[in-house]
């Protein structure tokens, strides 16, 4: 377990990464919360145990060097605990190879998002104290930090990544109203019956909603649905309740669910549209689903919109001349516009410090670092009360939570992408 604060001097992926190794066989799993305010310090480190953002004298581990002491006790207050698979005790500390940066990279992105998202509130006069700690991408080691003080004492969790170190750690957490915030697996929240999880990454059936939701509203008298179901897991998992959500949402609607091509082509219509929905990632199944629709369209006039699953967003469908003309439409997690100012911003500093261009998770890093921390500097220790009614748009995430006791919140927020010159883009 490793205290980190705020530096001005950055380090690059696998300095930064040796960094922590030595600053964890240092702390021995005993740390020393600094407080991480604005930059304007030089030459800051990591795991010192020094307090940022004051250029007179030194401090002892832990204390603030803040004459009235507020801005110290509102760090302590806002204590984040950063969870995160680095596995440094994988790692050689004479040097550090391509496989030990591979292997932390997720961990690596996401931190480094974060600290940037902590940063950009602490130049404001916001304090926090964060805590990172290695989960090692192990169930056991999960448990035995989920059970240490360092997390006792802290005021919001973030962490850890996986889906079995996430329902192992949360049902050994001590009982409290503190928040464990599952930052990236996108498994269904009601899988791991934890009321305090937050779940950040809109889980499948999200997205199911989310696009049944959408042809509900698109939907008119003469239409109809055709739900072509396939054997693969994302086809059946993306469709799983599909067909009653939609119904649930517009009673009259037209729903047909076939399960092959003569199936799909006796439930085609020519006076309206031809809604489309399914979920298959196989190759397989795609190209015979689209060679069908290019046939059908050669034979007659069809109007079809065509959606999919979100993984289609990894797919090259180059090699389908007529893909474009079924109007396909995704649903997506991201809303990360690249040509905006507030994302080159971004991009160029992280660039800057770490040589590098963002990944993903260094975005949802930042995002889940500006919003959770701004809702402790806000609120305090009842930033738990206002989830569910202070939404956020980041730069690659969106925030809209429901909770319930099974699932803890959820975020129901998703976007939608449509197919335009040769790759799926913002709708």
């Amino acid at each position: 377990m490793i205290s980190v604060q705020n530096h001005q001097q950055r380090l690059s992926g696998n300095k930064l990464l040796l960094a922590l190794g030595i600053a964890l066989s240092l702390s021995a799993c005993s740390p020393k919360v600094g407080v991480l305010k604005s930059p304007d310090h030089r030459g800051g480190n990591v795991g010192s145990g020094t307090t940022a953002g004051d250029k007179s004298g030194t401090s002892k581990p832990g204390e603030t060097r803040d004459a009235s002491g507020e801005k110290g006790k509102r760090a302590i207050d806002n204590s984040i605990a950063l969870v995160l698979p680095f596995q440094l005790d994988r790692l050689n500390p004479n040097a550090v190879s391509k496989e030990d940066i591979k292997r932390s990279s997720i961990a690596l992105d996401f931190y480094q998002g974060f600290q940037l998202g902590l940063d950009e509130l602490a130049k404001n006069g916001k304090s926090f104290a964060l805590n990172v700690i290695d989960s090692r991408d192990s169930e056991g080691q999960s448990m035995n930090i989920a059970q240490s003080q360092e997390i006792a004492d802290a005021t919001l969790i973030v962490g850890p990544v996986y889906p079995k170190e996430i329902k192992i750690f949360g049902s050994n957490l001590p009982k409290n109203n503190v928040l464990q915030i599952n930052p990236l697996a996108a498994s269904k929240a009601s899988d791991f019956n934890l009321s305090n999880l937050v779940s950040l990454t809109p889980s499948i059936d999200m997205h199911m909603k989310a696009t049944a939701n959408k042809l509900a509203r698109e939907y008119s008298g003469g239409d109809v649905i055709i739900i072509y179901n396939t054997s693969d897991n994302d086809g059946r998992q993306f469709l799983s309740g599909f067909i009653s959500e939609v119904r649930r949402l517009k009673p009259s609607a037209q729903v047909k669910s076939v399960s092959s091509i003569a199936q799909f082509n006796e439930a085609l219509i020519m006076s309206g549209t031809n809604f489309v929905v399914t979920g298959t990632t196989d190759k397989f199944q795609l190209r015979t689903l689209l060679n069908n629709l290019d046939a059908k369209a050669s034979e007659s006039f069809y109007s079809f919109n065509l959606y999919g699953h979100p993984l289609w967003d990894r797919i090259d469908f180059s090699m389908y001349a007529n893909f474009s003309n079924y109007n396909p439409i995704i649903s997506t997690e991201s809303h990360l516009k690249g040509w905006t100012s507030a994302v080159k911003t971004f991009k160029d500093l992280y660039y800057s410090l770490y040589g590098v261009n963002p990944s993903d998770y260094s975005y949802k890093g930042y995002d889940a670092a500006k919003y959770f921390g701004g809702l402790l500097a806000k609120y305090g220790s009842n930033y738990r009360e206002h989830l569910t009614t202070d939404s956020f748009d980041g730069l690659f995430s969106t925030y809209q939570f429901d909770h319930s006791e099974t699932s803890g919140f959820v975020n129901n927020a998703v976007s939608f992408k449509v197919y335009r010159d040769s790759s799926f883009q913002l709708n």
